[in-house]
């Protein structure tokens, strides 16, 4: 059967024998290090962030200072420390720990205390160190402030987490949320670049610049550009507080150093001492500053400060020379230390734009991976950590400037870091406006009792309550995480495809309704996807293995022949044999979770609503168990009880029903209490299995790119066979293969064949095969030897006639993905329904049983067609036809008035129309119109203009 053993040569690829292994599916006693690695930069650049990272930042912090009552105040922030997860101490519970499937669970934040130790002092005397708690910050699954750090997978499944839980995410009101790392340009390093936006800066500005992304240690960064100007100057612009500022390149020279002008001019021009323009064009950058009375460095800082410290909020007794020196701290060539090493960098930044400038040196590429760097998630949470430690400060010394005195039960908005940070410039990232939560005592601030007060301000502000880094964080999609990120590395074949194909196939994998997780007890998701009869693929790349995907198969080995049968297979829908359907070939389900918290139903301070059924009521039908809640794995259909609730002061029961459409079966049921472990019977979440098998339009894909729409459940005594009986799952149009050339799926399928008859399982690590050795050769020899014929092809028997096929059907194994976009999801219609209250048409939207609007250009096309009547009942009859009554005379719409009803006692009743302004009442007709255009008629009478229609 082997011919001598040919198909044995290729080193030994993967092996389903683990699968049958005594000790599958056993924890480990440590977890995969191959899984851990994925994360790995996350988890490690927050382990920075919050250790080493936060005390850099801290001591970047400049202090605060401000005058209060003849008194100078100077606020600093000494030391900062987050604390891991975990409930006030006095709570009711077991532990205090909180780990992230709690959090999960109640769709609560993963966070940690930020408590930071605050120095004052009056006049230079130190008053003490204050350590206050300013709030909570989220805190990184698997980071060292985790509680899930380092436990081995024994413990992390004790903890309901996956044995392979690899982190490097935050849980944000129970959303897995992911920071992504994000290129940003290279660090300390003047780029040369050309903008043609550059020359609407303002008069005389060109298209050149040298920009540098300046960033200090703890990764707090500035962009600084250098522009040059028509007439050879150059212009420095920095970002302060949101705000560009443009100041000449001379005045920041001359402030950075007390060099005279001749070594200014010197170390400007070196390596250009005889290019005449150069030499004109710093000395009339030098000029410029001469012009404004600024000779010595002291005098341009005078200058400086002068004119920016009403930007720069610092105290009133800073010099303007102080104020000068912080502006150039802060904002130019923030990575340097010493002025004097900022000097000689803008002196590099000036000769390298002027030989840009002149053509001598080449535009640099923003975009090249040399001129890019990554920010990592715990270098953009430091920065934002430092933000607020910064806005703290302020806070704290503007409250006590503006109040003069605290007001009892204060309230107001704290560090609202909403749009664009000013520590980052270009990031735009959201989070939660914070308030004081805690009532203040009225305070009087005389000298006398200055040091009481301070420390009173600091014991009852709350910085933030809230989560100040919620916002940071973008949605993850819930999925096995390593895919996430390496799932180009499971294609099989990879190397034979074409690359567009593989680009799919990388998104679609993200889609794919897969096995996500072992956990979906602990889980309370929106929703999530789940595959009833998934499969270990019998053709994979080393990568599956290496990251041990069978925990989280993906799909299922399908018999799939490319043929053309019947119309049903055309533009990429795929038959499917309704025999495997019925046998669950990829039956699925959709675990949809709804919260139902009775504290949101009542009002303030009222206690009185828990779940329960009451007594004898009659709508509950037994369906309700008698806590209110229905049974686990009872159906529900619309209609039904869903829970049901009690007002203990009135007695009253109140019934919610299933509102959905779609049957489903209740799957688990959680009751969620608080973080003091008091909350009572209030808040549960229900979990709901709707069951998703197979149907017409649902969508599948290969792993190479090769999507399909299921278009029809074929019987299977209809399907074609093959000469020992078998009949195919899937049914795939040849036509899907010229075109994108996925030869990898046409090698996976012989790869798959062979695999099944042999008992083996293939490796398809792509650059395994050459033209020498050729992967049509290997698996056609491995099909041969089992007796098949050496192309993969066989002889099929049509089910219809029982004929056999005149053309060789090329057969196999395909591992077949069922991705999440479902029929069930997305179909929309209506027949009749709610309409919009002003102008009564059909109201749009698929939740709320809407229409599909039909416009200009779906208008075009049945006028093109020549389909006037059905346009007309399209846009008419079908949307907002009414009927109005109008004066045929005076041609008003809005005149026609019904007439008052008559006395009781009178024997007419017909009542007429008549038109208020010619007063006759046998000039009105009624017609047919749009109500719109009646709504649109009755606006312009507002305004007061006139419509007259000519009724013929």
């Amino acid at each position: 059967m082997d011919p001598g053993g040919r198909w044995r040569n290729l080193p030994s690829g993967p092996s389903l024998k683990h699968l049958t292994d005594p000790s599958y599916g056993i924890p480990r006693e440590q977890q995969k290090p191959a899984l851990q690695e994925l994360t790995r930069a996350h988890v490690e650049s927050f382990n920075y962030a919050v250790r080493e990272g936060l005390s850099h930042a801290v001591q970047a912090v400049p202090p605060f200072e401000f005058a209060f009552k003849d008194e100078r105040i100077c606020l600093t922030i000494v030391d900062a420390v987050i604390s891991p997860p975990a409930v006030p101490k006095g709570s009711i519970c077991k532990e205090l720990n909180v780990y992230p499937a709690e959090c999960r669970g109640r769709r609560s934040t993963y966070r940690g205390k930020l408590t930071a130790d605050i120095s004052w002092s009056v006049n230079g005397i130190s008053k003490g160190v204050i350590k206050q708690f300013l709030g909570y910050v989220p805190i990184m699954v698997k980071s060292k402030l985790c509680n899930l750090y380092n436990l081995p997978p024994k413990a992390l499944i004790e903890h309901h987490e996956e044995a392979e839980e690899m982190g490097g995410y935050f849980i944000i009101n129970g959303i897995e949320k992911v920071i992504r790392m994000l290129i940003m340009p290279r660090r300390n390093f003047p780029i040369a670049m050309v903008r043609p936006k550059w020359k609407s800066r303002g008069p005389g500005y060109t298209q050149y610049g040298v920009s540098m992304h300046c960033v200090r240690e703890e990764h707090s960064a500035v962009n600084m550009n250098l522009h040059y100007l028509e007439n050879g100057t150059v212009m420095l612009n920095f970002i302060y507080r949101k705000e560009l500022f443009f100041l000449p390149l001379g005045f920041a020279l001359k402030a950075l150093v007390s060099f005279s002008d001749y070594q200014i001019f010197q170390e400007l021009i070196k390596g250009k001492e005889d290019d005449s323009f150069f030499r004109n064009s710093v000395s009339q950058m030098l000029r410029i500053v001469m012009e404004e009375g600024c000779s010595t460095q002291k005098q341009v800082l005078n200058y400086l400060g002068e004119r920016f410290r009403v930007k720069l909020s610092l105290p009133d007794w800073y010099p303007n020379e102080q104020a000068a020196e912080f502006l150039f701290n802060q904002c130019i060539c923030i990575h340097l230390k010493s002025n004097t090493e900022k000097f000689y960098m803008l002196c590099l930044m000036t000769r390298k734009l002027f030989a840009l400038a002149k053509g001598e040196c080449m535009e640099e590429n923003p975009d090249s991976l040399m001129n890019q760097e990554v920010l990592t998630p715990g270098q953009l949470f430091l920065m934002f950590l430092k933000g607020s430690l910064q806005l703290t400060e302020l806070h704290i010394g503007r409250t006590v400037l503006r109040e003069k005195r605290i007001p009892p039960w204060m309230e107001v908005a704290l560090i609202p870091m909403t749009g664009k940070p000013s520590l980052y410039p270009g990031l735009y990232l959201f989070t939660t406006p914070c308030r004081l939560v805690r009532p203040v005592q009225n305070l009087e601030l005389g000298k006398e009792e200055l040091i009481g007060t301070m420390e009173q301000i600091f014991m009852n502000v709350a910085i933030f309550e809230d989560e100040v880094l919620a916002g940071v964080t973008t949605h993850q999609e819930l999925f096995p995480h390593s895919l996430l990120s390496v799932i180009a590395n499971f294609i099989p074949f990879s190397d034979h495809n074409q690359s567009p194909r593989n680009m799919y196939q990388c998104q679609m994998g993200k889609q794919t309704m897969g096995f996500p997780l072992l956990t979906f007890q602990d889980r309370s998701d929106n929703k999530l996807y789940r595959l009833q009869t998934p499969q270990s693929p019998l053709v994979r790349p080393y990568m599956y293995d290496y990251y041990d995907m069978d925990n989280y198969p993906i799909g299922t080995n399908a018999i799939v022949a490319v043929i053309s049968y019947t119309g049903y297979d055309m533009e990429d829908a795929m038959i499917v044999n309704k025999a495997s359907w019925e046998r669950g070939f990829a039956h699925g389900s959709v675990y949809k979770s709804e919260f139902i918290d009775l504290s949101e139903r009542i009002k303030q301070g009222d206690d009185s609503l828990v779940f329960g059924v009451k007594p004898g009521d009659p709508r509950v039908l037994q369906k309700l168990d008698d806590d209110g809640l229905p049974f686990i794995g009872a159906q529900l259909k619309y209609g039904d009880p869903y829970y049901s609730y009690l007002n203990l002061n009135t007695g009253e029961g109140f019934v919610m029903y299933y509102k959905s459409k779609e049957n489903c079966i209740v799957d688990n049921i959680k009751v969620c209490s608080n973080d003091t472990g008091n909350g009572k019977f209030k808040c549960v979440c229900i979990t709901m299995r709707v069951p998703r098998n197979p149907t017409i339009g649902d969508k599948f894909a290969s792993r190479h790119g090769q999507k399909g729409i299921l278009s029809r459940l074929w019987p299977v005594e209809d399907m074609p066979f093959t000469e020992s009986g078998m009949v195919p799952d899937i049914l795939f149009n040849p036509h899907g293969f010229p075109s994108r050339m996925t030869i990898g799926m046409l090698i996976e399928s012989m790869a798959g064949k062979s695999a099944a008859l042999h008992g083996l399982c293939h490796d398809a690590t792509p650059f395994i095969f050459s033209e020498e050795n050729s992967a049509l050769e290997y698996f056609g020899e491995m099909l041969k030897a089992a007796g098949y014929n050496y192309y993969g092809t066989e002889r099929l028997y049509s089910g219809i006639s029982g004929l056999e096929l005149e053309a060789d059907i090329f057969i196999g194994v395909v591992y077949y993905q069922r991705l999440r976009h479902m029929v069930s999801d997305k179909f929309q219609v209506r027949t009749t329904g709610a309409r919009d209250k002003v102008t009564n048409q059909p109201i749009g939207g698929r939740n709320v049983q809407g229409g599909i609007r039909f416009g200009e250009m779906e208008r075009d096309a049945l006028l093109a067609h020549g389909t006037s009547f059905l346009l007309h009942d399209r846009l008419f009859n079908c949307s907002d036809r009414s009927v109005a009554h109008v004066c045929v005379k005076c041609g008003s719409l809005l005149s026609p008035l019904l007439e008052k009803p008559p006395p009781s006692w009178s024997a007419l009743r017909n009542r007429k129309y008549n038109c208020a302004l010619c007063n006759r009442s046998d000039t009105i007709d009624t017609i047919s119109l749009p109500y719109v255009f009646r709504y649109f008629v009755a606006e312009l009478a507002a305004m007061n203009i006139k419509v007259k229609l000519d009724i013929v």
